[in-house]
């Protein structure tokens, strides 16, 4: 998730944020930890602590980025400890311009390429101080997909790179060994840091669990090698770093197939120490009840222990928690309802987000510490708890019959949905030729890993992401049947587009996709359907096949099929009506409405 940044009051105590600022120091060299014992490591698919299985429930603390929550550490952690966790994860990252307003230094780890922030570095060992102090172990996050607080674009922008799309973006960063030698800049301060305080070397002391490369990576499929080369390449410059400490990947996890494939194959590489994953499952629309939640809990323990056979840890775990109920059901059953799946499953770790002080209000995934505000969240943190003891106090055991290493990849979790639409059936025009005119929105079915409509830009369309497949019906009437007799050719034409990048960004002939057009089964034949650019194309295709010409010469009602079958070029589909009066239709944009046209031709 992405907190904000806000100056809020730390304007009254710039002067010390200014005062931190310093240059880079050198790399001292890796010296062996002092007692390897007292460090979380995996032993198989567990994690152990002295010999022992360590399992946990654990929290996000905003307890990183601006003077109010810096100033709430102790309360913060308190609250984790008296509710039992054992885990909290932090945020040890933040980049801003070398000329940024002086109260950004309270956000920041760094201020232009080549200054630090020494007042942040010591507040991270004020947090490993206070966390040792109250058994808490901390995983420690390297950067941030995201701007809040710079992140990756803030990284593009100190290596002159032009202005990119988002997902351009994530692929350039992955990529550009300029960038990635800033990056590793900052690991190297992190990791090698001599905590000023007590004098122990982060790389020797037990209270950091793990280092977590990057928050909520991700890539298109297409550029999933980049990911994979930069995750393996920069966990190996931090075991080289400091050999006693695991280091985690920290990819969002996935809600559909190519991002599934993404995420196992990160989890996979050995230089990563355990599989982890975000989980905010009803920001999904099929997650309608808590028991919707068992499928994509058991799939992705299903592939951490049985595939990878790697620990698992739930990095963010998330329902809204502004409201006692969520969509009918109280928030607390969802936390709970997940938590015991989680159980069952024998999943590692669970970090709910987020804990925060109350200064931070409103939040909509806020579990709030101290003041009046403790009591909004009680509820949930009281679950929290209850698991927390519960999985601290015993090991874990595998107790659901439907996972195990002889279930293999295969999924558990059916990310695909199929939806109903109108289910209109077209008529034809009969004349010289027969035609029929189907709009976009009158699907019978559609089905795909995420379907919709979108009217946000100049024309509204209808989308399917991914491997697609929509259906259309029409009515061959007898009067159209006596005009197919003499047809010779079946013609097929759409406005369309494939469903990415989404208006073009940065598009690249692999963002097309591949359509299969069918009639009752009967083919018409494939076409290459361009990048998406929120406006669509033209395109069609014709068959004189046997096959179809007899559909069409059979009176009653027939189903034209679209399919992006599933491969590299199931980049969706998007199929165009008419303008939505949001914005002008650019000049050239070429015919509209949009539509879908069968056409039967002498």
């Amino acid at each position: 998730m992405t907190p904000r940044l806000t100056p809020a009051v730390t304007l009254v105590l710039v002067s010390g944020a200014l005062a931190g600022v310093a240059a880079a120091q050198p790399v001292a060299p890796v010296a062996p930890a002092a007692d390897r014992a007292a460090f979380v490591r995996v032993e198989g698919r567990r994690f152990v602590l002295g010999g022992r299985p360590f399992r946990f429930v654990g929290g996000n603390a905003s307890i990183m980025h601006g003077l109010p929550h810096r100033a709430s550490v102790e309360a913060t952690l308190d609250a984790m400890a008296a509710d039992g966790l054992r885990v909290v994860r932090v945020w040890a990252l933040g980049e801003q311009p070398a000329d940024a307003e002086p109260w950004t230094r309270d956000f920041a780890f760094r201020v232009g390429p080549d200054g630090w922030v020494e007042r942040s570095f010591a507040h991270l060992d004020r947090v490993l101080d206070a966390a040792r102090a109250r058994g808490l172990r901390v995983i420690v996050v390297l950067a941030n997909r995201w701007g809040d607080y710079g992140g990756i674009a803030r990284y593009l922008q100190w290596t002159g790179a032009p202005a990119l799309s988002p997902e351009r973006a994530l692929t350039r960063f992955y990529d550009d060994m300029t960038v990635g030698s800033l990056y590793e800049q900052h690991v190297a301060r992190v990791v090698t840091r001599v905590n000023a305080t007590t004098g122990l070397a982060y790389r020797d002391d037990p209270t950091i669990f793990a280092w977590e490369l990057i928050n909520e990576s991700d890539v298109y499929p297409r550029d999933r090698d980049a990911l994979v080369r930069w995750t393996r390449d920069m966990a190996r410059t931090i075991h080289a770093l400091d050999p006693a400490h695991m280091v985690a990947a920290g990819h969002i996890g996935y809600t559909g197939a190519a991002q599934r494939e993404t995420w196992r194959a990160l989890q996979s590489l050995p230089e990563i120490d355990y599989a982890d994953a975000h989980a905010y499952p009803t920001t999904l629309a099929s997650m309608r009840a808590p028991a919707d939640l068992d499928a994509f809990v058991d799939d992705h323990a299903q592939l951490a222990h049985h595939v990878i056979h790697k620990p698992f840890v739930w990095g963010e775990l998330g329902f809204t928690t502004n409201a006692r109920m969520h969509r009918g059901f109280a928030r607390a059953a969802w936390f709970d309802h997940f938590l015991a799946r989680s159980e069952r499953d024998d999943v590692d770790g669970a970090m709910a987000w987020i804990y925060t002080s109350s200064n931070d209000r409103p939040h909509d995934h806020g579990l709030f510490v101290d003041g009046a505000a403790a009591a909004q969240t009680r509820d949930v943190r009281a679950v929290l708890a209850r698991y927390a003891a519960r999985w601290g106090a015993t090991p874990g055991e595998a107790r659901n019959p439907l996972l195990g290493d002889a279930r293999g990849a295969a999924p558990l979790w059916v990310t695909r949905r199929r939806v109903q639409g109108p289910a209109r059936v077209a008529p034809p025009v009969v004349g010289a030729t027969v035609r029929w005119t189907l709009a976009p929105e009158s699907f019978a079915t559609a089905e795909s890993e995420n379907v919709g409509r979108w009217s946000g830009f100049a024309v509204t369309h209808v989308y399917a992401s991914g491997a697609a497949t929509a259906t259309y019906r029409f009515r061959v009437t007898p009067a159209a049947r006596r005009i197919a007799l003499a047809a010779r050719r079946v013609r097929v034409r759409m406005r369309a587009s494939s469903e990415l990048p989404g208006r073009g960004e940065d598009s690249t002939p692999d963002d097309e996709s591949l359509l299969r057009v069918a009639v009752d089964g009967a083919a018409v034949g494939e076409l290459a359907v361009p990048c998406d650019d929120a406006l669509g194309t033209w395109i069609e295709g014709a068959t004189d096949a046997p096959a179809a010409l007899a559909v069409m010469r059979t009176a009653g009602v027939h189903t034209l099929r679209l399919e992006v079958p599933a491969g590299p070029r199931a980049n969706g589909l998007c199929l165009y009506s008419t303008p939505t009066g949001r914005e002008p239709v650019p000049a050239g944009a070429g015919e509209l409405p949009g539509r879908i046209e069968v056409t039967l031709e002498p």
